[in-house]
């Protein structure tokens, strides 16, 4: 995902991105050649932006570096990288990336040889790697969970099935509340899809461990009637074709929904609007495989044409150290397994372990790393549209399985 601070509104807003300064990309770079100065490209608006500019001080003292930051939308900041390195250019000494653009990107990317990944959060060291060179440090990852209602679900009644997800669902619909949501509509259509399949039992996402298109395999067929059975069902929205995480999360703190399987960043926000004692949060649900998830990383990567590359490796260094003051901020996620654990010890913060028995759960796995990745997702999104509009699950599948072999990786 998706997607992307400082009230209800704005996370939503950021949730699009999945989640994800100086200004939005103007001329704000120091002149190159100076290793007095590093810029550092971060989307506007996230996380990222906010602490960069919180630690460019205390980075400026310990090295005697500037840290310029260059604050660009996330629509654009793909564009912008893709300009640069075509021009071969050192625009950006470090980029915050979405791990989607890596592949694209790799080769423009300084390769990680020492870093100590034994604090990565699982599925990360993975999702970073590209033919076998780990592409940067992370920064935070997001996976949805179940956020639900706890003053209406006691504990022993948490789902952890679909089987037990469905039939909750369906016993918790009233005339003013329903059950839950689908999620239907762009990226967190194709990612919950991508959920339920990691829970059918998927073995690589989109592509075998072979490189072969698998999305006609059974998991792929079990995951889409299950979004169809629900998307049908009289106790989820009738729009599912229009429902994605920020109207979920809308319909929850309005409390036309009883529990949703959304981002986990959506959960602090969730408890702020309704208050601790009626929000609660688990782990992501399973299917006949077990729970899994689809997850949404971002990295911090030292660009190869960087005039100032040591300066950068030791800025990217220098932010993973920081990595757990992330959870300071209103999203409340980061990539460290130490800070997930420090950080699940306070409340508020439950949405932390229950990521963390999600990312540890065998069938977590990242979407593939291809170059191709923005027209593959926009066959998928079609097939979930089309599948919730009434077409054939298996015949959708057959015809994406040749676009997606077209388009290759």
């Amino acid at each position: 995902m998706k997607k992307k601070i400082l009230s209800i509104m704005l996370v939503a807003v950021m949730a699009g991105t999945m989640v994800t300064g100086c200004g939005s990309g103007g001329d704000k770079k120091e002149s190159k050649g100076d290793a007095n100065s590093i810029t550092v490209l971060v989307e506007s608006g996230s996380p990222a932006e906010a602490l960069a500019n919180e630690t460019a001080a205390s980075f400026e003292e310990e090295t005697g570096c500037k840290v310029v930051v260059d604050a660009v939308a996330y629509t654009g900041m793909y564009d912008k990288l893709s300009t640069e390195i075509k021009a071969k250019q050192a625009a950006h000494d470090v980029a915050c990336m979405d791990f989607v653009w890596l592949a694209a990107f790799s080769e423009a990317i300084e390769e990680v040889t020492d870093a100590d990944t034994s604090d990565f959060l699982p599925t990360l060291q993975e999702s970073g790697t590209i033919d076998g060179k780990l592409l940067g440090y992370p920064m935070w990852v997001n996976a949805k969970v179940l956020i639900y209602r706890k003053d209406l679900i006691p504990e022993e009644k948490v789902p952890t099935t679909w089987e037990e997800y469905q039939a909750l669902a369906k016993e918790l619909k009233t005339d003013d509340m329903f059950g839950t949501t689908v999620f239907g509509s762009g990226s967190d259509a194709v990612c919950s899809f991508l959920d339920f399949a990691c829970q059918a039992g998927a073995e690589g996402l989109v592509f075998d461990k072979d490189g072969n298109v698998n999305i006609t395999d059974q998991a792929y067929v079990d995951a889409l009637n299950f979004m169809v059975e629900n998307a049908n069902a009289d106790y989820t929205p009738a729009d599912s074709l229009s429902t994605a995480a920020t109207e979920s999360q809308e319909l929850f703190t309005n409390e036309k929904v009883a529990m949703q399987l959304n981002w986990s960043h959506q959960y602090p926000a969730a408890v702020e609007a309704l208050g601790a004692d009626k929000v609660g949060c688990a782990p992501m649900i399973g299917g006949s495989a077990g729970v899994g998830a689809t997850t949404g990383p971002w990295y911090e990567c030292v660009m190869k044409n960087s005039e100032n590359k040591e300066m950068a490796k030791k800025y990217v260094e220098f932010m993973y150290d920081h990595n757990a003051d992330y959870m300071n901020l209103t999203l409340k996620i980061a990539g460290r397994t130490s800070v997930y654990e420090e950080a699940g010890k306070t409340a508020g913060n439950e949405h932390t372990t229950a990521v963390l028995e999600t990312l540890e759960a065998g069938q977590s796995q990242a979407r593939p790393m291809v170059t191709t990745w923005s027209q593959i997702e926009e066959v998928l999104t079609g097939v979930v549209e089309s599948s919730l509009g009434g077409a054939d699950v298996k015949e959708t599948l057959e015809s994406a399985k040749t676009e997606i072999e077209a388009i290759g990786r």
